[in-house]
């Protein structure tokens, strides 16, 4: 176990739930409840693979930096070599698009570019503005290729936008994880927040989203990561930032959760919610971000 702990913290281990989470949520949403047993296996599969690939590769191509700031990660530790770690990124990549091609050629695209996706935010986009919207576009595809079990139409693409500001919010919240040098980005996150709680309460009040009773869910669950966020920006350090960054990233299942409720049989809700619990289990002895 001890030699593939360095594995598990590479590829952010906790954090590989929210990824199935995402598809979860959306395959329970496109078919009411009525799961597909081998597609959302192959899906979900695919999708860990992508994320994973994607940790491993962000890693491999911050290297250098790891060496000054991170030194005790995997890959400046020397755990897990450099030429090891490119090989399973590209790998996890390769076989993340097969097992969505195994599921037909509407999954394939999308595998593609959110392939293509990632590895322009890890090799480049991240060092920029954009990188915000870059890995938001990640979820989003992601939440795409869950959806995409019924095909996809017009109102697909709008299920998936909570996801794609969320995740652009606490990425510009990242930027300021080590140095908490200023509080501009964390405001920018308690705005994005807020946005997506808007955005989800406007698919239910629309009716594209049918369960109203899960709306008073989705107001509080956004008014508490905001009053979190507040809380952070009045005890501001880099050491809570990074706790309201982990807060954020393994917010993505409940968020995910509240999706299904308000879209989906109730108990599907709840099984996406249980997710939270392998996830914060790992939490406790890795890093997630």
């Amino acid at each position: 176990m001890s030699s593939l702990f360095p594995y598990l913290q590479l590829i952010r281990a906790p954090a590989v739930f929210t990824a199935i989470s995402n598809i979860l949520a959306a395959h329970l949403i496109a078919t009411g409840g009525e799961v597909r047993g081998a597609a959302l296996v192959l899906l979900s599969a695919a999708s860990l693979c992508l994320y994973a690939g994607g940790m491993i590769l962000n890693d491999c191509f911050d290297l250098e930096e790891d060496r000054r700031e991170r030194p005790g990660r995997p890959l400046p530790s020397g755990r897990v070599p450099l030429a090891r770690a490119w090989l399973l990124g590209w790998g996890a990549l390769a076989c993340g698009v097969l097992l969505a091609a195994a599921q037909g050629g509407l999954q394939l695209l999308i595998a593609l570019v959110l392939a293509a996706a990632i590895v322009l935010y890890d090799g480049v986009a991240k060092r920029y503005r954009v990188g915000s919207l870059v890995m938001g576009g990640c979820r989003y595809l992601n939440w795409l290729l869950g959806l995409s079990v019924t095909g996809l139409s017009a109102q697909d693409f709008l299920l998936a936008s909570p996801i794609l500001l969320y995740v652009v919010s606490l990425t510009v919240l990242s930027s300021i994880e080590t140095t908490a040098k200023q509080r501009a980005p964390l405001v920018a996150c308690a705005l994005g927040i807020l946005a997506t709680g808007v955005i989800v309460v406007t698919l239910i009040a629309a009716g594209v989203l049918p369960q109203r009773w899960a709306m008073p869910a989705v107001i509080a669950g956004a008014a508490f990561v905001v009053y979190r966020l507040a809380w952070t920006y009045r005890n501001f350090d880099a050491e809570n930032v990074q706790s309201a960054m982990k807060l954020l990233i393994m917010g993505v299942i409940p968020l995910d959760a509240m999706m299904v409720f308000a879209g989906a049989p109730w108990w599907g809700g709840f099984l996406v919610l249980a997710l939270i619990v392998p996830a914060r289990i790992l939490g406790r002895w890795m890093y997630v971000t």
